[in-house]
């Protein structure tokens, strides 16, 4: 009786330590998406070099995005985001997946496309 009171014991406290983990992963991702709400604003040059444009994407916590890009003119593109499996996922227009890492007292967003690698730096407002 005392064997099968130790096994259950031990049965019992693998499992808790075991379901514990989960709640870390969860939280890690709860902290990540609380970090992208707010507006991110970038200013890039065009291909050719000659004269800039803003891209602008507000983050809402209910994983709505908003993009605005200002060059000549304006346009606001409504989208969607998502971090799932560690990498950010973009729905605006089309679907784009990116690494991401925040800097600068998360201030700082660097965000890099899966497709090409070339890193963009957008700054929180």
């Amino acid at each position: 009786m005392k064997k099968q009171l130790l096994l259950f014991g031990i049965v019992v406290l693998l499992v808790c330590v075991g379901l514990s983990g989960c709640n870390q992963i969860s939280n890690t991702l709860n902290s990540d998406k609380s970090k992208f709400v707010g507006t991110w604003k970038t200013d890039i040059k065009n291909q050719y070099g000659v004269g800039n444009y803003t891209d602008t994407y507000i983050f809402f916590s209910d994983g709505t995005l908003s993009t605005t890009y200002l060059g000549s003119g304006s346009v606001n593109i409504p989208g969607s985001w998502e971090i799932k499996d560690g990498k950010l996922v973009l729905t605006v227009m089309v679907q784009a997946v990116y690494n991401y890492s925040f800097s600068n007292n998360d201030h700082t967003l660097t965000l890099t496309p899966m497709a090409d690698g070339e890193s963009q730096h957008f700054y929180k407002q």
